[in-house]
């Protein structure tokens, strides 16, 4: 069992706003020997502990923080939960969950916080006000910088989603700029190995986003189908760039999704070899990223980086090559059900699907 007097202390202190010397006085001891305490280095007299609860009007197990153990654990047993379910696409038990513990421990943020990202999986649009209520509440009482960052996401998408693009550029305003994030300060207050392996992992980061900017520019630019071919490729060459042995790890997915959109271009403009090619790429990808183990990037620019199969999260409980499958069953691909290239692809993709 861990003792936390010292922290309940001075939190009990300031709650109830006395001074060290309120309750030195009230003990008949010195300030010091409560100064002492309160760093940690030293113990009340078991026979004070009485007057101490009853002092702050707590239970003598609340002094000692043992209830807040018991407490963290059934937290973190909640959100460990939490995170399986995230793995598994289930975002509708995610809700669930998540409305269960904050029903047991209303006002812990970490909690808030899973239940908005919970939400917006399971369904940005129907739970948007809901979203933007717990979004507020974060910013409005958290001082924790994730928890801050992720509800200025939540409620700039949400807003976007709502239609409500002003309401949704102000919390956008509220985001840092490239310069000034930790991942541009930290790499130079590291040294050596530290800093290498900061860096790669922003290297990693930057190509996730440089997918992410083109997958926009291509959403918002009203592209014509050569153009879009220009974007696509142009990602699959950073891509290839920064994983110079294509082993991509996590990344087939981003690969995956990369090609069939190339693919789909490709049909756009009636080149069938070229979309063949693109779509059975896609279909490569999406099956290395459904059978892919836990490993160590091997390409130089990332080779201090690893990936575990758990540290990745979805939304949906198919697997890429599922999605893939029923994508391709769709009517914008009826010209091809019956072509052999595509039966091929499909059948390739039934080894590993899982639905």
């Amino acid at each position: 069992m861990n003792i936390t007097l010292n922290e309940q202390l001075k939190k009990l202190r300031k709650k109830k706003g006395n001074t060290q010397e309120d309750l030195a006085n009230h003990l008949g001891v010195t300030v010091q020997a409560v100064s002492k305490w309160e760093r940690g280095e030293g113990y009340p007299d078991i026979t004070l502990l009485p007057a101490v609860s009853a002092y702050y009007n707590v239970s003598i197990d609340e002094l000692l923080g043992v209830g807040q153990v018991e407490r963290e654990k059934k937290i973190e047993a909640y959100r460990d939960k939490n995170s399986a379910l995230f793995r598994e696409g289930k975002s509708s038990d995610r809700v669930a969950l998540m409305r269960k513990a904050l029903a047991e421990f209303p006002n812990d943020l970490r909690l808030v916080y899973d239940l908005m990202y919970a939400l917006r999986a399971e369904n940005s649009t129907e739970n948007a006000d809901e979203i933007i209520e717990l979004g507020e509440r974060i910013l409005d009482e958290s001082t924790e910088n994730y928890q801050r960052e992720g509800a200025i996401q939540c409620l700039c998408y949400t807003y976007r989603n709502k239609g409500d693009v002003e309401a949704a550029k102000k919390y956008a305003g509220m985001g840092g700029s490239l310069p000034v994030t930790v991942n541009a300060l930290m790499p130079t207050l590291l040294e050596g190995e530290a800093a290498v392996a900061y860096c790669q992992s922003n290297l990693r980061e930057y190509m996730d986003d440089i997918c992410r900017n083109v997958d926009i520019m291509a959403w918002k630019g009203n592209f014509p189908p050569e153009e879009e071919i220009l974007l696509r490729k142009f990602a699959l060459d950073c891509f290839k760039l920064l994983y110079s042995d294509e082993n991509y790890g996590f990344y087939h997915c981003r690969v995956s999704n990369l090609y069939h959109q190339l693919g789909n271009d490709y049909m756009r403009l009636g080149q069938v070899e070229e979309m063949f090619v693109s779509f059975e790429k896609a279909a490569e990808h999406a099956i290395k990223f459904d059978t892919r183990v836990d490993c160590k990037y091997t390409a130089f620019m990332v080779n201090r980086l690893t990936h575990t199969v758990d540290s990745a999260y979805k939304n949906y409980t198919e697997n890429d090559s599922a999605q893939l499958m029923q994508s391709f069953k769709g009517e914008a691909y009826a010209a091809y059900h019956d072509h052999p290239r595509m039966k091929a692809i499909m059948e390739k993709l039934s080894e590993v699907a899982v639905f």
